[in-house]
């Protein structure tokens, strides 16, 4: 087995470091202007999703975290979430306002959430997590996702599934949901 020398070790993280930057780059400016609703959701309920506390803030997909190096508006810190591999997930936290263009994968996508199914297949469901602050959540007959919105999640994915630490983040995602989901049953009495 070959060691690699400390040299060799920093390119495969600058090779890592640039592959993600290139994919998250693409994937953010496919969904740079599109939104769940046709219109500024955050109207609904004051932007609520944009506060909380310096411990609150969204996960970052694996390498996401790689496109907040040194920026003043917001910190990262590290979750209790750890990939098979030992790849600690990320949390990104602001003060409740970023650039839009620079709004991680979570934002972009929130309320929804990828799951894969019984069919390891990606689907997009309303995020659990949200159910407490999002409109569109506690009432998506009233704010329906749009479906040019959810067709062009459907677009974008097919690439970061292709990187086998966001399988295995959405996989995550996923068992959270259904364990999120069965105590929302358990309390509701389905």
């Amino acid at each position: 087995m070959k060691l690699l020398s400390h040299g060799e070790n920093r390119k495969g993280i600058m090779n890592s470091e640039l592959k993600y930057k290139k994919l998250y780059k693409k994937v953010w400016g496919k969904l740079e202007n599109i939104t769940p609703l046709s219109f500024d959701c955050g109207q609904l309920c004051n932007a609520k999703c944009c506060t909380g506390t310096d411990n609150n803030g969204m996960l970052l997909f694996p390498g996401e975290e790689y496109l907040y190096a040194g920026k003043g508006w917001c910190s990262v810190k590290d979750t209790n979430i750890v990939l098979s591999d030992g790849y600690v997930i990320k949390l990104l936290v602001c003060g409740g306002e970023c650039p839009r263009n620079e709004r991680p994968l979570s934002c972009r996508i929130f309320p929804l959430i990828p799951y894969l199914n019984e069919y390891s297949r990606v689907e997009f469901r309303l995020d659990p997590r949200s159910f407490g602050i999002c409109p569109i959540t506690r009432d998506p007959v009233k704010y329906p996702v749009e479906e040019v919105f959810i067709d062009r999640l459907y677009e974008v994915f097919p690439p970061l599934l292709k990187d086998g630490k966001v399988v295995e983040f959405i996989e995550i995602l996923s068992e959270q949901y259904d364990g999120l989901m069965d105590i929302f049953r358990k309390i509701s009495g389905d």
